[in-house]
């Protein structure tokens, strides 16, 4: 059985710069990160989509990093956990264990450290997906996972059409934030995505550096910074999208603007 797929990381911390930074380097290595700025915004989110993994400080105000851990354990989904602290200790070594954390990093932690750890937890992930499946399929071939049909009860009304964008052989579903190409998924990070989204829904319009750089950093800087800013996401994006069927590609530079999509 193919093992399935375990991209998505939740970066908890207070300090804005580091979950910049986190969300940069991650990002970087192709994972779909998520960030919040401590335990109660993480726990909201985490009520309305499950993640594969969540890196979390130890010290935040409000729900600290092992209140916020015993309260994932509750969820249906609960994520493989990654610890941040600059204090550690054998008495929060062992609580963060009870409470499922699976590898814990001091401040400053290196980089590679920090990736080879995401590695192996993305991997424990994904054994737990592979055998919730097995369990799955197991049930379904011994009758057990069949849901009983009355024929006398009409069926549920079919879901609503997802709320979409689509141009030259590219279809965005926002509601899933999915992007697909000629009928195959592009594995984009929520950045990617929201910068395409962005410049796809003014087709041929020129989009400024800094109005761009406000969708993917929430922050307003200058032109000069803000290019920069969107270098590297633009590059990523272009490369994951290729070109068009008609050869040509789907972002052009605007010199000295920005970028467009070209429809």
């Amino acid at each position: 059985m193919e093992l399935p797929e375990a991209n998505t990381i939740l970066v908890v911390d207070d300090e804005a710069s580091l979950r910049f930074f986190l969300s940069e380097e991650l990002e970087g290595h192709d994972y779909r990160v998520f960030t919040a700025a401590d335990g109660h915004e993480a726990l909201a989110f985490l009520r309305q989509q499950a993640v594969d993994l969540a890196i979390i400080d130890l010290q935040m105000p409000g729900l600290n990093g092992l209140e916020l851990m015993a309260a994932m354990q509750s969820l249906p989904d609960a994520p493989e956990l990654i610890m941040l602290t600059a204090h550690a200790t054998l008495e929060i070594s062992i609580n963060a264990m009870r409470r499922g954390c699976s590898d814990f990093l001091l401040k400053p932690y290196n980089i590679d450290e920090l990736l080879c750890s995401v590695a192996q937890a993305m991997s424990r992930r994904r054994q737990k997906l592979q055998q919730r499946i097995a369990a799955r399929l197991l049930a379904d071939s011994l009758g057990l996972g069949q849901p009983r049909v009355r024929p006398d009860v009409a069926p549920p009304p079919a879901a609503p059409t997802p709320v979409g964008l689509a141009a030259r052989g590219l279809v965005l579903d926002m509601e899933a934030m999915t992007a697909v190409k000629a009928g195959q998924p592009l594995s984009l990070t929520p950045t990617e995505f929201r910068l395409l989204v962005t410049l796809m829904k003014r087709p041929n319009h020129p989009h400024t550096f800094q109005d761009l750089a406000e969708v993917t950093h929430s922050q307003r800087v200058d032109s000069i910074q803000a290019r920069d800013l969107l270098k590297s996401h633009i590059e990523r994006l272009r490369r994951k999208l290729g070109d068009a069927p008609d050869g040509q590609p789907y972002i052009e530079n605007v010199r000295g603007i920005g970028y467009k999509f070209v429809s």
